[in-house]
């Protein structure tokens, strides 16, 4: 794998995501080895998935670059491409080993996503996160079935609707984020879910977290379809490449107002 590093030691899987120099963010090689990796870690022996990144960022969604590229192929190609994203998260979701991540730096747009699908997720109380696609003329439509089913609805809906940023203590209290602290309280965290982990049966923990994906999730059966549509048009719009054109130019977007009056 040429972005996604996985290796196992000491019956604990790790994945790194190893595109530093853009933050992590993914593109479709990257999508399909990060889905080939979750696959991958549900079939093996591991008690634990360890996910992580190099650099100084966990992930910043996905790769804008091909994002904007995505306007010069037909809304079915985008819709194509779109489910295979909402397959790398599904495949990280219904992985049978539990899965605990570390985050720094910046989580956005489907990095978010990323965390949503951990069963444990502790960052740095600097790490800043934001559903940023709305700032984009773009709709976090893929990712949506797994945040709302980790985070509180009614912070998700301000969050996701306004696309402001919020840092690690605020991504506990919606639910999105389990711990938070310094790196060396990261650390201590990680180091007392690990051996919680290893005390436990490695069939339990595994049936365990098959129940409760079966008894506490609703099914996603034809979300996959309805978020590639959604994503795939607000791609080709005239809205969404407007903000991405303006993001690369480093210009306001075309919808930006200033407001100083009272309500």
């Amino acid at each position: 794998m040429s972005f996604v590093k996985t290796e196992t030691v000491d019956d604990i899987f790790k994945i790194t995501l190893a595109r530093p120099e853009v933050h992590n963010a993914f593109h479709p090689d990257m999508i399909q080895e990060l889905t080939e990796a979750f696959k991958a870690a549900s079939a093996s022996a591991a008690r634990l998935v360890f996910l992580s990144s190099e650099g100084k960022s966990f992930c910043a969604g996905a790769d804008l670059e091909w994002m904007k590229s995505m306007k010069d192929f037909s809304l079915e190609e985008n819709q194509k491409d779109s489910k295979k994203l909402f397959e790398m998260f599904e495949a990280g979701r219904n992985c049978l080993v539990p899965i605990l991540g570390r985050l720094r730096g910046h989580v956005m747009g489907g990095g978010t996503g990323l965390v949503a699908i951990c069963d444990f997720a502790s960052a740095e109380e600097n790490t800043k996160f934001c559903f940023s696609e709305v700032k984009l003329g773009l709709v976090p439509a893929v990712i949506s079935p797994f945040v709302l089913r980790k985070m509180q609805t009614s912070a998700a809906r301000e969050l996701m609707i306004s696309g402001r940023v919020f840092q690690a203590p605020e991504a506990v209290q919606t639910g999105l984020l389990n711990h938070c602290g310094s790196e060396e309280q990261v650390s201590d965290y990680i180091r007392n879910i690990v051996s919680h982990i290893l005390a436990s049966g490695p069939e339990a923990s595994r049936a365990t977290k098959a129940l409760i994906n079966e008894v506490s999730q609703p099914l996603f059966h034809g979300l996959k379809e309805e978020t590639a549509r959604v994503i795939a048009e607000r791609r080709v719009s005239n809205e969404g490449q407007s903000g991405l054109h303006a993001f690369f130019q480093k210009a306001s977007t075309p919808w930006k107002k200033e407001f100083d009056a009272e309500l």
